[in-house]
């Protein structure tokens, strides 16, 4: 059976979802009451606000009440947008859909069809009210479409529609009176129970005054939904989440009130004078994410009850990381694929205006487009799935498809020019690598070379400042590091930052609140900046803490009270090798790591119970073999030398033969285990991490990190510098209960940009001119105010990321 979910994400709520439809009961009645007493009513709105939710959930819904039959009426839902690969015209798409909805019989009807009618839409309802007697609401959804045809067919709609609703008796009937007997005439004159509504976007409702010259009473019953308010979004929060039905993916939960007030704090709104207000389509996306996090939990054996304030996904860029959480849902090897249907088939630019908008596409010229992209037929059925596309029947019995919602058109259109402008940089990067080898071996002489100065001078149109500057300075320069555009704005935050961090580390071994691991974190992100505890006291504090700390049983360090923390002390080791501490303990924790790596090479997490399964993991080994490659130049026991240089070996081939993507130099949280998952999620912080890891060992190579250039993506340097990576993982017991949760979260951006820094000098001059870029979107993002705000060991990793990409002199290990 398929599972169903409480929230729906970007797709609007369907028929069979109205017990779960919550917030919107009184909008809901008040246009109900509205479409009874009025022929025609115009619902608008802004994109995102539910109107074809309520139409689905709320108005339909209260169509089918048996205990008010004089509401009873049939609703028939009709799309009027242009369909590639469908030529039908509204008129015959509205006589299709009442086809399906009210069948009639073939055979002409004795009366009726004795006149040749102008127009076919009255006569339609007419022969369905002759053979069974029904009322009905033509509903238009998504109308703002229906202005996409040519004037005529708009003509002939409203012309057409005018007739239905406003004609008693057509004129080709009043002009062949004569024909008929009084209870002929009689017949054909009772009236038609038709009402009908239009839904459209706010930004179009203008449009609409095209039709006033046959409708003119077209605007005046008019319903707008606005935001939902503060309580209404309380209700559409967790009244679905509290009903228990086996039929949904997961039990019933709640939210406690730090989480509630987070979601409605970040998406409320309010305009002069006005009530505070949220959008619903914010709340159905973070939601579903919340449940979908909570059936993951369900996989692993592990009931969570209550969403808290951990449990909210990222707030920053949330259609963008919508669509990239639901394209990673497919297969990879169609992820491309279907990007491109997307990108090249389901949206359309109107000339000249740089504007898109969705367009629904017959299935069988989607088909056809599949073929040319060696895609399969099924990945149709995927997207749907995924609720990026969504499917609506055609006129000719079979089916189009269009891109499920506008939220997620502008993720779409961002990557679609992203791709553009990268294909572009490297047009210009081959124009400026031409104009260098004409230059060099002068082959083509002056007029060649003019030539090619003209055609280079022609692109410069298509190509940015920045791209230009990066080029030019690629072209000349010979330096090894990135290039920096803003260099002083870059020198402005990190100082900024320096200041946050100093005042966290003067507090060290003075107040509970930093941790050993955290203050570890704050020295190594001042290691080496000038003038900073120039005497020694803030060493010294901090060697006091790490010594109070020190677990002297296990010699290690721990996060939690009973559980020996190989993180923890992989770092706090690491930054003692810095420092010179190394064997100023009463204890060898070197050996702690050497003791605990397994014999794969790696090193676990946590050291677990015997009875509790535990796994290898990439956070655990990198950070390890850095603290060991750290500490080595403070060990004096050659012996004890050749210990760790063993390790770090293991160590690195374990790396370097799990490596979950070689093209792209990535690495996935913990090991793949056969029988465990059916595939791992890679990391982007982490696969930093370690690519950092393997270059100060002198362990990488030129190739991976070329592929580690070539894998970056602009829309990740977008995101908020505070987005964190999530482990998650939960460690079972040998009859698979959940024991432990791994807790982590990786900081995304800081280690990307240290392993760019890294990479940068084996790449080539497309992959510099991109590194350059995706740096430069990186540093434009940043804002000293927001990064002061976050966590400690937050702003410690940034710093140490911004140090290392801006001082040549900071060696961070």
């Amino acid at each position: 059976m398929e599972k169903l979910y409480r929230y729906p994400g970007v797709r609007p709520f369907t028929r069979s979802e109205k017990n779960i439809y919550f917030g919107r009961e009184q909008d809901a009645q008040k246009l109900f009451d509205l479409l009874m007493l009025e022929k025609i009513v115009v619902l608008f709105a802004k994109s995102g606000r539910g109107k074809s939710s309520i139409i689905n959930a709320a108005i339909v819904p209260l169509l089918d009440d048996a205990d008010n039959p004089k509401y009873n009426y049939t609703p028939v839902e009709i799309r009027l947008s242009e369909v590639k690969g469908d030529t039908s015209s509204p008129i015959e798409k509205i006589i299709s859909r009442l086809k399906e909805v009210a069948p009639v019989p073939e055979h002409p009807h004795p009366v009726l069809d004795r006149f040749a009618y102008p127009y076919k839409l009255w006569h339609h309802f007419k022969k369905i009210q002759l053979t069974q007697p029904r009322k009905f609401l033509l509903i238009f959804d998504q109308f703002e479409e229906f202005f996409n045809n040519p004037p005529a067919v708009q003509e002939r709609f409203k012309s057409e529609l005018a007739e239905l609703l406003y004609t008693t008796v057509p004129n080709v009937i009043r002009e062949h009176i004569d024909q008929l007997t009084h209870e002929e005439y009689d017949i054909l004159s009772e009236p038609l129970d038709v009402h009908v509504l239009f839904s459209i976007r706010s930004d179009r409702l203008s449009s609409m005054h095209s039709l006033t010259d046959v409708l003119p009473h077209l605007l005046k019953n008019r319903f707008e939904i606005h935001s939902l308010s503060v309580e209404q979004a309380r209700q559409a929060i967790i009244k679905p989440a509290a009903i228990e039905n086996e039929a949904f993916a997961t039990h019933s939960f709640t939210y406690d009130e730090e989480a509630l007030l987070a979601i409605l704090s970040q998406f409320s709104s309010s305009a002069e004078g006005e009530e505070v207000s949220v959008e619903p389509f914010h709340l159905q996306i973070i939601c579903q994410a919340c449940e979908v996090r909570i059936e993951q939990k369900l996989e692993l054996h592990e009931k969570d009850l209550e969403v808290n304030r951990s449990d909210l996904p990222s707030f920053d860029n949330l259609y963008g990381d919508y669509y990239k959480r639901q394209i990673e849902k497919l297969p990879e090897h169609l992820r491309e694929k279907a990007q491109q249907l997307l990108e090249n088939h389901l949206i359309h630019e109107i000339r000249g205006s740089n504007e898109y908008r969705r367009i629904p596409v017959d299935k069988d010229v989607l088909l056809s487009e599949l073929t040319n992209i060696d895609a399969p037929p099924e990945i149709l059925d995927m997207l749907e799935q995924a609720f990026l596309i969504r499917r609506e029947q055609n006129s000719v019995g079979g089916y189009s498809y269009e891109i499920a919602h506008d939220t997620i058109l502008d993720p779409i259109v961002n990557i679609k020019k992203q791709k553009l402008q990268r294909y572009n940089e490297q047009k210009m990067a081959q124009l400026i690598m031409e104009k260098k080898r004409i230059e060099r071996e002068r082959l083509y002489g002056r007029t060649t070379l003019a030539l090619l100065v003209v055609l280079l001078l022609s692109s410069l149109a298509y190509f940015n400042w920045e791209t230009l500057f990066f080029s030019y300075r690629i072209a000349i320069d010979s330096d090894t590091r990135p290039i920096i555009r803003n260099p002083e704005k870059l020198a402005f935050i990190t100082d900024k930052l320096k200041d946050e961090v100093m005042k966290s580390a003067r507090q060290i071994n003075l107040t509970n609140d930093i941790n050993s691991w955290e203050a570890s974190q704050l020295m190594a992100a001042l290691c080496e900046v000038e003038g900073f505890d120039q005497n020694g006291n803030i060493k010294r504090r901090y060697l006091n803490q790490a010594q109070k700390t020190l677990n002297k049983s296990s010699c290690c360090w721990r996060e939690m009270v009973d559980i020996d923390d190989v993180r923890a002390t992989s770092w706090i080791v690491s930054t003692n090798g810095v420092l010179g501490l190394t064997n100023r303990f009463s204890c060898s924790t070197i050996h702690f790591l050497l003791l605990h790596q397994d014999s794969s090479g790696a090193w676990p997490m946590f050291i677990l119970p015997p009875a509790v399964t535990n796994y290898s993991a990439t956070y655990a080994t990198g950070h390890a073999l850095r603290a060991l490659y750290n500490s080595l130049p403070n060990i004096k026991d050659s012996g004890l030398k050749r210990q760790v240089n063993t390790a770090i070996q293991s160590g690195v081939h374990w790396l370097q033969t799990t490596i979950a993507d070689k093209h792209n130099a990535r690495w996935s949280d913990y090991e793949q285990k056969e029988g465990e998952y059916e595939s791992l999620a890679v990391s982007k912080s982490l696969s930093g991490l370690i690519l950092h890891t393997l270059n100060i060992l002198g362990r990488s190579s030129d190739t991976l990190n070329r592929n580690w250039l070539k894998s970056l993506e602009t829309a990740d340097a977008s995101v908020d510098i505070n987005l964190r990576e999530r482990s998650d993982k939960g460690f079972k017991t040998e009859n698979t209960a959940v024991a432990f949760t791994d807790a982590t979260r990786h900081l995304v951006i800081p280690w990307q940009l240290i392993a760019t820094t890294d990479a940068y000098s084996n790449g080539s001059f497309s992959e510099k001119l991109k590194a350059n870029r995706w740096i430069d979107i990186v540093i434009e993002n940043l804002d000293a105010d927001k990064i002061a705000k976050t966590d400690r060991f937050a702003k410690a990793e940034v710093l140490i990321a911004l140090r290392y990409l801006l001082e040549k002199q900071y060696h961070f290990k």
